[in-house]
């Protein structure tokens, strides 16, 4: 199969699934090795920067995922008539995702620990919005579920995985020279 109709399936695939594409699993149909459909996406990656597209293809750690350029969210926002009350997130629900995004797995008792309030709505909230997600539960009294953050949670930030946000954490606070 000529390479560029290996890129157009990829594409394609890219731009309707619901779910990270598995390189594998596309490595299977298409008859080929992954390393050639890991390469064809990461050529369409840099087509998609070089041309400013309107589409970036972001890597998790599940597989690669089509999204809308960042620097389009405005217009988008706008032309969808988007509400901010459905985009934006409450100080208590920054504070509970950053706290399963860098202790998580956790528990709603451990996140109330922390943070030393009830946060049973909160959580509720962000798994409603697709922000976390319940990840099992503990094999102790009472069986506590336990939470992590859900690709959606990596993809609205721009960033594959937790090592990568916590690059970013860094690089922001050696940056910060404020007291």
């Amino acid at each position: 199969m000529e390479r560029i109709k290996i890129k157009s399936i990829v594409e394609s695939i890219l731009f309707l699934a619901t779910e990270p594409l598995d390189v594998q699993k596309v490595a299977k149909i298409l008859e080929v090795d992954s390393q050639v459909v890991k390469s064809c996406i990461e050529e369409l990656k840099q087509e998609y920067l070089q041309q400013s597209r309107g589409f970036l293809i972001t890597e998790q750690e599940n597989g690669y995922v089509l999204v809308t350029n960042p620097e389009n969210s405005g217009y988008i926002r706008e032309y969808f008539d988007l509400e901010q009350k459905y985009i934006s997130i409450s100080q208590a629900a920054y504070e509970v995702l950053s706290i399963v995004a860098l202790k998580g797995p956790i528990t709603r008792q451990e996140i109330e620990k922390i943070r030393g309030v009830s946060s049973e709505n909160v959580i509720k909230s962000l798994i409603e919005k697709g922000l976390i997600r319940e990840a099992g539960r503990l094999d102790t009294i009472g069986k506590p579920a336990v939470y992590e953050v859900t690709s959606l949670f990596y993809t609205s930030l721009g960033i594959k995985d937790i090592d990568e946000l916590k690059e970013k954490i860094l690089k922001i606070q050696q940056e910060d020279t404020s007291i």
